[in-house]
């Protein structure tokens, strides 16, 4: 990208940190940035993304699905869009695959992301999917493996046990999802009710499992821990930011107050798990929201 004179990379507010951080250390070495907004719902605009290139625009990185509130971004639009403009689209698609449908061709993705514990795999493996014809300098100098762009000795139980649960996941992939959005939707429902309770992200376009609301005034509850308590694990935001007291950076930027950020409970469920633990989780919120 430098040697092309392509300079600027285009992201959002609400990415990771994994990408968010990596953009302010290739500050160092010379490239800028800009961060696109979401709305309400957390929504990245396609629009806003066009509006952020630029001529030294070389790459765009919006991520498939937020890990926080659940919203599945328009992937295929902005793709589209870098497809045209010839700029290369990254997406994080770590929260999204193995639970909703992707598809690098229809998507227009030249590089995609994922990590294997997210779908059952196993802890400490990724993969990184790069488009045919794209050259990636190596990150790690030494061997000639994974075709030069990363030394050291694979790591084949790792490979192999997160092909198996990702070729697991996506079998039948619609009609696995369908009882989980059932159940997500359950929670939604009965969640609203409560008082005070604010849904976060898109109601519709969101991950099949995932649940996120912010409690305006919660009194003395503690939701997190009381719902431990009752057996329920649940996050306030990314399960990679447990130990920061800061209010989810998500939250903030889809327009939350520090404290309805701060009073704010992640809920995740999938196909491991039944109605009985869906209503169960329901009984301990109202328990401790409505005593």
């Amino acid at each position: 990208m430098r040697s092309e004179g392509k300079t600027h990379i285009v992201s959002d507010k609400i990415e990771h940190h994994a990408v968010l951080h990596t953009l302010e250390g290739l500050e160092k070495e010379g490239f800028t940035f800009t961060l696109v907004a979401p709305d309400e719902a957390g929504i990245i605009s396609p629009d806003a993304v066009a509006d952020a290139v630029t001529e030294k625009t070389g790459l765009v990185s919006i991520m498939y699905a937020n890990n926080e509130i659940g919203t599945i971004q328009p992937v295929r639009e902005i793709g589209e869009f870098c497809k045209r403009r010839g700029i290369i689209f990254h997406t994080d698609a770590v929260q999204a695959a193995g639970h909703i449908d992707i598809n690098v061709e229809r998507d227009n993705i030249d590089l995609l992301s994922l990590s294997a514990h997210k779908f059952h795999g196993p802890r400490g493996i990724g993969l990184l999917y790069v488009r045919e014809g794209l050259y990636l300098p190596e990150f790690i100098s030494g061997g000639g493996q994974e075709m030069g762009m990363r030394a050291g000795t694979e790591n084949l139980p790792g490979i192999a046990g997160m092909t198996a649960a990702l070729r697991e996941s996506v079998e039948a992939i619609d009609s696995k999802q369908q009882e989980v959005i059932r159940w997500r939707d359950l929670l939604i429902s009965e969640i609203s009710k409560l008082p005070g309770a604010e849904l976060n992200g898109h109601r519709n376009l969101r991950l099949p499992g995932n649940v996120n609301f912010s409690f305006e005034n919660p009194g003395d509850a503690n939701l997190l821990m009381e719902l431990d308590a009752c057996g329920i694990c649940v996050s306030a935001g990314s399960a990679c930011s447990a130990s920061d007291s800061k209010p989810s950076h998500v939250l903030t930027a889809i327009g939350r107050t520090e404290k309805e950020a701060k009073n704010s409970v992640r809920i995740t469920i999938d196909e491991y798990n039944t109605e009985e633990e869906v209503e169960a989780i329901i009984r301990a919120m109202k328990k401790i929201l409505c005593p």
